[in-house]
C-alpha cells in the first residue's frame, strides 16, 4: 500500500501564543539546539525574545511585530528539524506568513545560521512602518472575519475576488529527487498576475504548470486593494484566506474599526488578531521592498536537491520554483501579498487527499491550520488525516507538548530514542 504523504504545517502571524511549543525546549536536542542556536546569535535581543517566549499568559508583548515575528520563524524552523528526525519526514511544508520563510530555511532556500539575522532584517524593515500604536492611516493591524472571502467581496463591495479554481486543475508530479508537487493555483478573478508557464517534465501532463508571472514586479499583481471604486475603502484589504469561511482583512486602523463595526451590525462574527501592522496589505509595500533589498545579502538558492520537503508557496499557491526561491523580491514581496492558505491546502486535499491520502501536521499551538480541513471530505471520510503535533489549551507549552511530538513521530513512523537535554 502506498504511504500517505505528510504536509507540515507551520503558522504565521496572528497564530502566536503564549509559550508555543515551549514544551519541547529541553525535551527534546532536535528542537532544543536550533532554538538555543537562534537566541545566541542575537545576543541581548535573544535573550530578551527567550525571556518573552518563555513568559506564561497573559503576556502583551506577543501583540508586538517585533517579537512575534522572530519567535514565529525560530520556533517554526526549530520544528520542522525536529519533524525531520522521523523515519518519514514532511514531503510537502506549508507555510503560512512567516511561516512559509521558516519552510524556505528548512529546504536550503537560506542558511539556517542566517535565521536570526533573517529575522533582524524583517524588524528593521518593519519599522516606521503602520505600527499599531499612535493614531492616524499608517498605523495598522488585521481582522479575522467569519465569512467567505467571496460572500465578504460581495457584502462590503468592491474587491476584485481571489479566484476561481484554474482550468488545469489538479497536480502534476515533478521529477527529481525533491519529489516536489505543483498545485493548481486559482485563476481569474481580480487580474493577479498569474501566468501558465513551461515546467519541468512530469508537471500537469504537458510540460504546464501555473507559476506566478514576474515576482517582484509591482508587488506582482497579487494584492487585493481598495484602490477600485466601491472598495472597502480607507486602504482595507483581503490579507489572507485562511479556511472556507475565514478571510482576514488588514489595512489601517481607523478604517478597519469601521469595517469591523459595519459588520458586527450584521451580526458577523469578527476576531481583532495579534498583529501590530498591517501584514499583507499594500500598506507593506515599502518594508516589502526594504526587506527584498536586505535579502539580497543572504544570497537565497534554489532548494537543495535532496531537501526532503517540496516547499507549496501560499503567496503563489505552487510549488516554490528554483527562480522564485532565488529572487530576495519573491520573499520581501510576501509582506505585502495576500496569503493563499487555503487555497493551496484545499488543492492539496482535492487532489492527494484520497489517494494515497495526506497527513496534515499541525505546528499550531491552537491546531488553527489545520481546523478548516477538518471539514473537507477527504479528511471526513478518513482517507486524510490530520496530525497534531503540540498540545493544546491548559496544557499547550508545557510537558504535554513532548508527549504529542512524540505521538506524532511515531504516526509518522519514528523508530529512534530521543534522550531529554540534561
Amino acid at each position: 500500500m502506498e504511504r500517505r504523504r505528510s504536509v507540515l504545517l507551520l503558522p504565521g502571524q496572528g497564530a502566536q501564543r503564549e509559550r508555543m511549543a515551549a514544551g519541547l525546549y529541553g525535551a527534546r536536542e532536535e528542537f532544543t539546539a536550533p532554538m538555543d542556536e537562534f537566541f545566541g546569535r542575537l545576543g541581548t535581543t535573544g535573550e530578551r525574545l527567550r525571556s518573552a517566549w518563555l513568559r506564561p499568559a497573559p503576556n502583551p508583548e506577543l501583540d508586538e511585530s517585533a517579537v512575534a515575528q522572530p519567535l514565529l520563524l525560530a520556533v517554526g524552523h526549530a520544528l520542522g528539524r525536529a519533524v525531520g528526525t522521523a523515519a518519514e519526514p514532511p514531503a510537502l511544508l506549508l507555510g503560512h506568513s512567516v511561516g512559509e520563510l521558516a519552510a524556505a530555511c528548512l529546504v536550503g532556500v537560506f542558511d539556517p545560521a542566517d535565521i536570526g539575522a533573517l529575522a533582524a532584517a524583517r524588524s528593521r524593515a518593519l519599522e516606521g512602518t503602520d505600527t499599531g500604536t499612535g493614531t492616524g492611516a499608517g498605523h495598522g493591524g488585521m481582522l479575522a472575519v467569519a465569512m467567505p472571502v467571496e460572500e465578504l467581496t460581495g457584502e462590503l463591495g468592491g474587491y476584485g475576488e481571489l479566484g476561481s479554481p484554474g482550468e488545469l486543475g489538479g497536480y502534476g508530479e515533478l521529477e527529481g529527487s525533491a519529489g516536489g508537487v505543483v498545485v493548481a493555483a486559482e485563476l481569474g478573478g481580480s487580474g493577479e498576475g498569474l501566468a501558465v508557464a513551461a515546467a519541468e517534465p512530469g508537471g500537469f501532463g504537458d510540460g504546464l504548470a501555473v507559476t506566478a508571472a514576474e515576482p517582484g514586479a509591482s508587488g506582482d499583481g497579487l494584492a487585493v486593494t481598495a484602490a477600485e471604486p466601491g472598495g472597502f475603502g480607507g486602504g482595507v484589504a483581503v490579507a489572507a484566506v485562511n479556511g472556507p469561511r475565514q478571510t482576514v482583512l488588514a489595512g489601517p486602523r481607523e478604517a478597519l474599526a469601521a469595517v469591523e463595526q459595519r459588520l458586527r451590525d450584521r451580526g458577523i462574527l469578527v476576531r481583532t488578531l495579534r498583529s501590530g501592522h498591517a501584514f499583507h496589505s499594500p500598506a507593506m509595500e515599502g518594508a516589502a521592498l526594504r526587506f527584498g533589498e536586505a535579502l539580497a545579502g543572504f544570497g537565497p538558492r534554489a532548494p537543495r536537491a535532496a531537501a526532503a520537503g517540496t516547499v507549496v508557496s501560499t503567496r503563489t499557491g505552487v510549488a516554490l520554483t528554483a527562480a522564485q526561491a532565488r529572487d530576495p523580491h519573491f520573499w520581501g514581496g510576501q509582506l505585502a501579498a495576500p496569503v493563499r492558505y487555503w487555497p493551496a491546502l484545499r488543492e492539496l486535499l482535492d487532489t492527494l487527499g484520497r489517494r494515497p491520502g495526506l497527513l496534515l501536521l499541525d505546528g499550531s499551538a491552537d491546531r488553527s491550520l489545520s481546523a478548516p480541513a477538518r471539514h473537507h471530505p477527504a479528511v471526513r471520510d478518513g482517507a486524510s488525516e490530520v496530525v497534531p503535533l503540540l498540545a493544546v489549551g491548559r496544557d499547550a507549552g508545557g510537558p504535554a507538548d513532548a508527549r504529542v511530538f512524540a505521538e506524532a513521530l511515531h504516526r509518522l513512523g519514528e523508530q529512534r530514542d530521543h534522550t531529554a537535554v540534561s
